[in-house]
């Protein structure tokens, strides 16, 4: 409810804005296009108003992607901390309105100053729904860490350690021990799809800045804003993923295999179907142990999105270098729409 409402008055704030300024912000902020030979723009509104679209359906699809919480269950639970965030970004989207404002010509400083009143509205939404983002990712993996933790005890409490038990309760232990943990590190896998959701976001985002209308909102910065959030995204996965390998994932398999090597004495004794079982088990620990085997189990599905997302980029940028595009000699004054 939190985001739909936060949209809708990022949509309302950059349109009114856009109507506000008129004439002199499609100079600054238009989206530009050809049309057989005629360069055209149209007004900035219809780019920013899909920015923003595309951005709260990242967040959404993160909210969803995170079991544990959701941005409405972040904000109703710390509401002061939520509102001081919100008053801070709003501070800095101010204190840049009135700065750029004040830099234009002086006849259209008041216009601007009025302008930049209502659209820092859709700005500070925008930001504070960045933040948002980033506190569901970094929310959803702490509790990942917690559930693991208190789950990765039950798991290896299954193996029975005891010199009394028979076979049949040693191998039925066995097992269910091993079936919670398989399942146990499958969460290891969950834990990893909103920052891979963040990723293919990014890539999409950028994607469209870079083949579309878009990129004219950002004049010079295109290629410096879609460098700036890959890196971004790449840190993202890299520290989540580490923190998930090294944090709790590795510990909780190095974990498990001492227990099992004190399992051996009591299993050893069983019967060889037992035994040969037991030991298929420590292998397959010791796979799934390895970095090779840990990235192998969170690529999921979104993870393969993630990575199409990040070729196609990578393959886009390539032809669509700035050196390519039309020197000025062959350049047209864009035309209004």
């Amino acid at each position: 409810m939190i985001l739909f409402v936060g949209w809708a008055i990022a949509v309302i704030t950059v349109a009114i804005g856009y109507v506000i300024a008129g004439p002199i912000w499609v100079k600054r902020h238009s989206l530009r296009f050809r049309v057989g030979h005629t360069l055209r723009r149209c007004s900035g509104m219809y780019g920013e108003i899909a920015l923003v679209t595309f951005g709260a359906m990242l967040v959404y699809l993160i909210d969803q992607s995170s079991p544990s919480t959701t941005v409405d269950e972040l904000v109703m639970a710390r509401p002061m901390v939520s509102l001081g965030a919100v008053i801070l970004v709003a501070l800095v989207v101010y204190v840049h309105g009135i700065r750029t404002a004040m830099a234009a010509e002086t006849g259209e400083r008041g216009r601007l100053g009025f302008t930049y009143s209502i659209y820092g509205v859709f700005s500070t939404v925008f930001f504070a729904g960045g933040l948002a983002l980033i506190a569901l990712v970094v929310t959803q993996a702490l509790a990942d860490a917690s559930n693991f933790s208190e789950l990765s005890k039950a798991a290896i409490a299954q193996l029975p350690m005891s010199g009394e038990a028979d076979t049949d309760t040693l191998q039925r232990g066995l097992e269910l021990s091993y079936l919670d943990t398989q399942l146990l590190l499958s969460k290891a896998e969950d834990s990893m799809s909103p920052v891979f959701v963040f990723m293919a976001g990014i890539f999409a985002i950028n994607l469209a800045i870079r083949l579309t209308p878009l990129r004219s909102l950002f004049i010079n910065n295109a290629v410096l804003l879609t460098m700036v959030t890959t890196i971004i995204g790449v840190i993202a996965v890299l520290v989540v993923g580490a923190w998930t390998y090294i944090g709790y994932y590795s510990s909780f398999i190095n974990d498990y295999l001492e227990a099992l090597t004190e399992f051996r004495g009591f299993i050893v004794k069983a019967n060889p179907d037992a035994l040969e079982r037991y030991s298929d088990i420590y292998v397959e620990m010791i796979d799934q142990k390895a970095l090779l085997g840990f990235v192998t189990r969170i690529s999921n599905e979104w993870g393969g999105v993630a990575a199409v997302l990040g070729v196609t980029q990578w393959i886009v940028e390539q032809f669509n270098r700035p050196e390519q595009e039309e020197s000025p000699a062959h350049a047209h004054e864009p035309a209004e729409a």
